[in-house]
C-alpha cells in the first residue's frame, strides 16, 4: 500500500492526468555479492574478484500500472530502467532510462495488445520456465551464456492470446529491427547493422498442472548493410522447441533450438535443466547445454557448459544464492567468434572467463 502511494505522488509531480490511473506501483531488484571468474581463453587475463551487482538478477526500478477503462477493457504500462547498482549510474549499455521494458497495452476479452520494449516469446519461454538460473547474463550459470536467443526488442507489436484448455498463444512484429542484446546471432547489439529489417515470432503454448510445452518459432528479414566494417545479413530463421515437467521432487526441463543465418553460420542447441527442492524455502539448481555452430566459410565449433547453484528464500522477497558454472570451448573454432564466456548484467564478457563463482543476496520490492 505505501509502495502505490509513493508512486502516485511520484506520477502526480510528473503531470497532473497521472491522478487518473487507477493504481501505479514502484517495483524493482536490488542483488550484490561476491563475483569470481577465471580460465580465461585470452592469454594476459588473470582472475578476475570482486563485488558486483545483478549478479543472479539484473538490478532494476521500474513503474507500472493499470487503469479499468470499464466493460472489461483495461489500459496498462511499464517502464523499467537498469541500474548498475556497484557503481553510479545506471545500466545505459542498452539505451539507459527504460532499457529493460517500455511499453503500453490493452487488454480485455480478446487478450492483450502490448507496443513498444518488449521481451521476445523465446525469452518468455527459456527465463520463465526452462532456464533455472533465469536465463540472464548476470548468473554464472544461465543457460544464454551458450544457447542463443534474442531478450528483448524495440518497436516490438505483440498480441498475447486468453487461455483455452491450456493452450495460449503468443505474436510479435517489428519493422525495425533492434535493441536485440543477443551476442553470436550475426548481428549483435549492432543497432546500425540492419537497414529496415522486420522480424516476426509466434509462440503456442501448452501449460496444465505440472506439464509445460512451448514451441517457438521467429524470422528476421532485412537488406545487407554495412555495419562496424562487416557485411552483416539479410536472413535469419531460428526455432526452440522445449518443456519441463513438475514431478515434485524434481522439476525437469529441456529445451531444442536451431538459429540459422543465412550463408554464414547455422546454431544448432539443447539443453538439460532441473530444480529439486530442499525443504520448504530452498532449491538446488542445475543445467547443462550445448551448442553447435556449422559455419559456412570456416571451422565448425563445439562449446558446452555445465552449471550448478543453490538458492534459499529467507522470505517472499528476500533470497540467498551461490552457484558454480565451467564452459568447455575446446571444440570451439579457432578464430573464437562462436565460442562462449561468462557474462554479467550488463552483457560484458572482457576476459572471455571461461570459470565463475558466485553468492550473494538479492531483494525484490
Amino acid at each position: 500500500m505505501q509502495k502505490k502511494l509513493i508512486a502516485l505522488a511520484v506520477a502526480g509531480l510528473m503531470s497532473a492526468p497521472a491522478f487518473a490511473q487507477s493504481n501505479v506501483t514502484i517495483y524493482g531488484v536490488v542483488d550484490f555479492g561476491y563475483k569470481w571468474t577465471g580460465d580465461s581463453a585470452l592469454s594476459g587475463y588473470d582472475s578476475r574478484s570482486a563485488i558486483d551487482s545483478g549478479i543472479s538478477a539484473g538490478n532494476r526500478l521500474g513503474f507500472k500500472g493499470t487503469e479499468d477503462l470499464g466493460n472489461g477493457l483495461k489500459a496498462s504500462f511499464v517502464y523499467e530502467t537498469g541500474i548498475v547498482g556497484d557503481r553510479s549510474g545506471s545500466n545505459g549499455l542498452w539505451g539507459g532510462a527504460g532499457s529493460r521494458q517500455s511499453y503500453i497495452a490493452l487488454s480485455g476479452n480478446f487478450g492483450t495488445v502490448a507496443l513498444g520494449r518488449q521481451y521476445t516469446p523465446a525469452h518468455a519461454l527459456l527465463a520463465g520456465n526452462i532456464d533455472p538460473f533465469g536465463f540472464g547474463k548476470g548468473t554464472v550459470a544461465s543457460l544464454a551464456n551458450v544457447y542463443i536467443s534474442p531478450a528483448r526488442l524495440d518497436n516490438l507489436a505483440a498480441y498475447v492470446s486468453p487461455t483455452f484448455g491450456g493452450f495460449s498463444v503468443v505474436a510479435a512484429y517489428t519493422n525495425q529491427y533492434s535493441g536485440d542484446e543477443t551476442s553470436g546471432n550475426g548481428f549483435g547489439n549492432d543497432e546500425d547493422a540492419w537497414t529496415d529489417a522486420r522480424a516476426w515470432a509466434i509462440a503456442p503454448t501448452y501449460k496444465n498442472g505440472p506439464v509445460y510445452v512451448a514451441l517457438n518459432v521467429h524470422q528476421i528479414r532485412g537488406n545487407a548493410a554495412e555495419a562496424s566494417g562487416q557485411n552483416v545479413v539479410g536472413t535469419v530463421k531460428a526455432w526452440d522447441l522445449g518443456g519441463t515437467y513438475d514431478f515434485g521432487v524434481v522439476k525437469v526441463g529441456a529445451v531444442y533450438g536451431v538459429n540459422d543465418i543465412k550463408d554464414v553460420v547455422k546454431h544448432k542447441q539443447w539443453a538439460l535443466t532441473a530444480a529439486v527442492p530442499v525443504g520448504a524455502a530452498g532449491k538446488v539448481q542445475a543445467s547443462f547445454v550445448r551448442r553447435k555452430s556449422e559455419v559456412d566459410a570456416g571451422s565448425d565449433a563445439r562449446v558446452s557448459q555445465w552449471g550448478i547453484g543453490y538458492e534459499h528464500a529467507l522470505s517472499k522477497r528476500t533470497a540467498l544464492y551461490t552457484a558454480y558454472a565451467d564452459i568447455n570451448n575446446k571444440g570451439a573454432a579457432d578464430d573464437g567468434v562462436y565460442s562462449a564466456s561468462i557474462g554479467d548484467a550488463t552483457g560484458t564478457t572482457e576476459g572471455a572467463y571461461q570459470r565463475g563463482f558466485t553468492v550473494g543476496v538479492r531483494h525484490s520490492f
